[in-house]
C-alpha cells in the first residue's frame, strides 16, 4: 500500500512538472545548472503581449524567452545561433512553446507569435513591416556561466516597452534609454548594503570573507561577529552622531568599522589622509564631524610617512580602535560567534539593519582636489548598491573570484569596486593599505590566488617596473582594470610584456559613485574592448556628448562635453545646491551629470576621453588643450623614465601661457629639444620649461594638477624674491 501511494505521488509529480507546469520546470532546470536562485520582477506585468510581435533586446537569452513566456499565450521564437545541448531543456522547450530558430524564414506563418531578436542585427528588426515593435530589458545578470552565487537569491527583473519610432526615434537610444529606466525601477527592489552583505555571508559561512596584509583573516562568520560586536560599541557613542569621519586604510579593520557604521544607519565620511591639511581641516568642518574612528598605529606609520594629520584632529572626539578592542572579552565574542553561526538571516537583519530609506546618504566622499579645492559628494545607497551591481556585472564577477583591494575608501573606485562589491557579492577581498608596497602586493597576489586586480595606471607602471615583483605573481589574475586617470599606452604595453594579461582601461567619475564606462574582454559574437577608449557603458548607464555651450546634443563622432546619465548619478554636492543644479541636468525622465571631460563616442558606442575643459589653456584667442600637448610630446619622447605635466599659468603679455613641467634625467634644453623635434604647431609650444624632481600626486595615484600649478607659482616667486 505505502509502495502504491508512493508510485501515485511520483506519477502526480512527473505530470505536474511534464504537463501542468512545464515553463516552471524549465526555470528549476536554468537555475539547477547555474546554481542560482532568481526572485523575478516583471516591469510591465501589466502588459498583456497576446498580439503578434518583435522583441528587441540588447542581449536576449534563454532567461528572457521563458519571462516572456510569462506575460504571452502566444508561442515564441528565439532567432539565434544559440544551441541547447540538454535533451530534458529542449524537451520542455518544446512544452513551452519556445522556439530557438536561425532565421525569420524558419517561423511558420500559420502560428504566428513573439519573435524575439537581438538589436545587433538591424536587418532583422524590419524584417516584418506591420509588425509591432517592443523593446526588451533584462536585469540582473549577462552572462549565465559568471552568476553562480552559491543558490543566493539574485534579482533579476524582465522590462517591456512598446517601441515607437516616430516619438522615440534611434532604435539603439530607445533601448539604451530602456535600460537606464530598467534600472532605475530594478535597484529600488535590490536589499540594502548590510541586507544584501549577511544573505552572503550566512551562506558562505566559513569561507574566506577578508584578509589583509596584517595577517588578519576573518571568515564570513568572523566578520558578522566582529561587526555584532562592534555595533553594541558604537551604539552608544554615536547615538547623536549622524555622520561619522572614519580614517583607516584598506583593511579587514576598515571593513568592519564600514559595516558596523552602514548597519547603524550613519552616513560614512572617509576622509583622505593623503590630502593636504587644509583639505582635511575643510572636509571635517563642512561634513560637521564630532567623532572620527581611526588607529594609533595606523596614525603612527602615516606620521613615519611624512603625513602628520593627528593635529588635524584638534575639536574632534578620535575613537581608536585599540581602546574599543580592549573592552571585548572573549566570552562575549564567543556569544556573538554563536548567534552569527546559528542564528537565521531574519533574526540578524532585524538584529543588525536600521531602517534606512534607499535615497540616505550612506557616504560622503570630498573630491580629489586635482583641480582645486574638495567638493563633498553624496552619494546614496541605492548609489552604491545599484553601481556596485553595475560593475559585478561589467567584471561578470564569480563566486570564486579574489578581488584585490589596494585603493583607499576615501577613494571612489576604491569604496565602491573594490570594497563594497565583493560584500554585495560573496567575493573574497585581501587588502593591503599601500598600493606602492610592490614586494607585499606580489606576496599576497600569490598566496590568495588574486584574479580580479583594479587600480591607477600610475601603479600598474610601478608594478611592471618593479623587480622584486615577479611576473608569476599575477599568473592568476582573470582581468585587470585601470581607472582614475588615463592609460598610458607605455603602460600598456610593460604590463602585459612583464605578466601576459591585458589592462582594460575604465572610466568614472566620484560623482557616478563611480563606475560609468568600461573595456571588458571581446565575446565570440560581441566586440568589448578598443584601445585607446574607454569602452562602452555599464548596464543601466547611458552616455550623450554636447555642445558645451549649448548643451544640445552632438551627432556620433564630434568632440564635446561627456554627460553621463543612470542610477550611478550621485545625490549632490554637500550644502552646495548651486554647484549641483549647474552639474545635474534632467532630460527625458533621466538625471544626468554633466563630467566636465571632453570626449567623443564611436558608432559601436566605444567613448574616448580627449581632455579636462579645465585643462585648456587660451592662446591668441585658441583653446589649446594641455592634454594635446602631453600626447604629442610623449610620442616624439619615447622615454620611458620621464613624466612631463603642461600647466597653464597667468601671464602679463599674453594672458596665459604654458609651461612643461618634467621629472627625469633630461634638463630642460634637452626637453626643448625634444618639443622642436616634435610636431607640435608653434602656437602649442611651451613657452617655459621647469625640471622638477617628482609630478606631484594624489593618495589614489592620480596627477594632482592644482598643486603641481600652485609649486611653479611659489617657486617662480620665490625666485623674483
Amino acid at each position: 500500500m505505502i509502495l502504491l501511494i508512493f508510485i501515485l505521488l511520483i506519477v502526480l509529480f512527473a505530470y505536474a512538472c511534464f504537463g501542468l507546469w512545464p515553463n516552471r520546470s524549465l526555470w528549476f532546470l536554468l537555475e539547477y545548472s547555474n546554481k542560482q536562485r532568481y526572485r523575478i520582477h516583471l516591469d510591465g506585468a501589466d502588459y498583456r503581449l497576446d498580439n503578434p510581435m518583435t522583441v528587441i533586446a540588447q542581449m536576449p537569452s534563454l532567461k528572457m524567452a521563458c519571462l516572456l513566456r510569462r506575460l504571452t499565450h502566444l508561442p515564441i521564437y528565439w532567432v539565434t545561433d544559440h544551441a541547447v545541448s540538454s535533451s530534458l531543456k529542449r524537451f520542455f522547450l518544446k512544452k513551452t512553446d519556445i522556439h530557438l530558430v536561425k532565421s525569420f524564414a524558419d517561423i511558420p506563418s500559420a502560428r504566428p507569435g513573439l519573435t524575439l531578436v537581438s538589436s545587433y542585427d538591424e536587418n532583422l528588426v524590419h524584417q516584418e513591416s506591420g509588425v509591432p515593435i517592443w523593446t526588451a530589458y533584462l536585469c540582473g545578470v549577462s552572462a549565465d556561466s559568471h552568476t553562480k552565487m552559491r543558490w543566493i537569491h539574485r534579482d533579476l527583473q524582465l522590462s517591456v516597452r512598446r517601441y515607437h519610432a516616430h516619438k522615440e526615434g534611434d532604435l539603439h537610444v530607445a533601448l539604451q534609454r530602456l535600460s537606464v529606466y530598467a534600472w532605475e525601477r530594478y535597484v529600488d527592489k535590490l536589499p540594502s548594503i548590510i541586507e544584501s552583505w549577511l544573505e552572503q555571508s550566512k551562506a558562505l559561512g566559513a569561507r574566506l570573507a577578508v584578509a589583509d596584509s596584517t595577517g588578519a583573516k576573518l571568515t564570513h562568520h568572523r566578520l558578522i561577529t566582529a561587526v555584532l560586536t562592534l555595533r553594541s560599541r558604537f551604539f552608544t557613542m554615536l547615538a547623536a552622531d549622524t555622520r561619522v569621519g572614519v580614517c583607516l586604510p584598506s583593511s579587514a579593520g576598515g571593513i568592519t568599522v564600514l559595516l558596523t557604521l552602514l548597519s547603524l544607519g550613519k552616513t560614512v565620511v572617509n576622509l583622505n589622509y593623503t590630502a593636504s591639511i587644509a583639505s582635511l581641516q575643510a572636509a571635517i568642518q563642512e561634513a560637521g564631524i564630532h567623532h572620527i574612528i581611526t588607529s594609533r598605529r595606523f596614525l603612527d606609520q602615516l606620521a613615519k610617512k611624512g603625513f602628520e594629520i593627528e593635529g588635524v584632529f584638534e575639536g574632534v572626539e578620535l575613537i581608536f580602535l585599540e581602546e574599543v578592542r580592549k573592552t571585548i572579552q572573549q566570552k562575549e565574542l564567543l556569544k556573538n560567534f554563536l548567534i552569527a553561526k546559528f542564528s537565521p538571516v531574519s533574526l540578524l537583519k532585524m538584529m543588525l539593519v536600521n531602517p534606512i530609506g534607499s535615497n540616505q546618504v550612506a557616504t560622503i566622499l570630498f573630491s580629489s582636489g586635482s583641480e582645486g579645492k574638495p567638493k563633498g559628494i553624496e552619494l546614496t545607497h541605492r548609489n552604491i548598491v545599484g553601481n556596485a551591481r553595475q560593475a559585478a556585472d561589467a567584471l561578470e564577477a564569480r563566486a570564486d573570484d579574489v578581488i584585490f583591494s589596494i585603493l583607499p575608501t576615501f577613494h571612489a573606485f576604491g569604496l565602491t569596486a573594490t570594497t563594497l562589491l565583493p560584500l554585495i557579492e560573496g567575493i573574497t577581498t585581501i587588502c593591503h593599505p599601500d598600493p606602492t608596497d610592490t614586494a607585499t602586493i606580489g606576496e599576497l597576489a600569490k598566496q590568495y590566488k588574486v584574479s580580479i586586480l583594479c587600480g591607477t595606471s600610475t601603479f600598474f607602471r610601478l608594478y611592471a617596473k618593479a623587480r622584486n615583483l615577479p611576473a608569476e605573481a599575477f599568473r592568476t589574475l582573470r582581468i585587470v582594470v585601470a581607472g582614475a586617470e588615463r592609460l598610458a599606452p607605455e603602460v600598456r604595453v610593460l604590463f602585459e610584456e612583464k605578466f601576459k594579461k591585458t589592462i582594460y582601461e575604465g572610466y568614472g567619475t566620484t560623482e557616478l559613485s563611480p563606475v560609468a564606462h568600461v573595456n571588458r574582454p571581446d565575446t565570440a559574437h560581441e566586440i568589448r574592448q578598443k584601445m585607446g577608449t574607454v569602452g562602452t557603458s555599464i548596464a543601466g548607464s547611458m552616455v550623450r556628448i554636447l555642445d558645451p555651450e549649448t548643451d544640445e546634443e552632438l551627432p556620433i563622432g564630434e568632440s564635446g562635453m561627456v554627460v553621463i546619465g543612470g542610477v550611478n548619478v550621485m545625490k549632490g554636492y554637500l550644502d552646495q545646491p548651486e554647484k549641483t543644479n549647474a552639474v545635474l541636468l534632467y532630460h527625458h525622465g533621466i538625471r544626468w551629470y554633466k563630467t566636465g571631460d571632453k570626449g567623443r563616442l564611436d558608432h559601436q558606442g566605444f567613448l574616448t576621453i580627449l581632455d579636462r575643459y579645465s585643462r585648456f589653456a587660451k592662446l591668441g584667442g585658441e583653446m589649446i588643450s594641455l592634454g594635446a600637448i602631453e600626447q604629442q610630446i610623449n610620442l616624439t619622447l619615447n622615454h620611458e623614465e620621464v613624466e612631463i605635466l603642461a600647466v597653464a599659468v597667468p601671464d602679463l603679455k599674453k594672458g596665459e601661457k604654458v609651461v612643461l613641467l618634467h621629472a627625469g634625467p633630461l634638463s630642460s634644453d634637452e626637453m626643448e629639444t625634444v618639443v622642436r623635434e616634435s610636431a607640435l604647431p608653434n602656437l602649442m609650444r611651451p613657452a617655459e620649461y621647469q625640471h622638477v624632481e617628482a609630478i606631484p600626486k594624489l593618495g589614489s595615484g592620480k596627477t594632482d594638477f592644482a598643486k603641481a600649478k600652485r609649486d611653479f607659482l611659489r617657486r617662480k616667486t620665490h625666485r623674483i624674491w
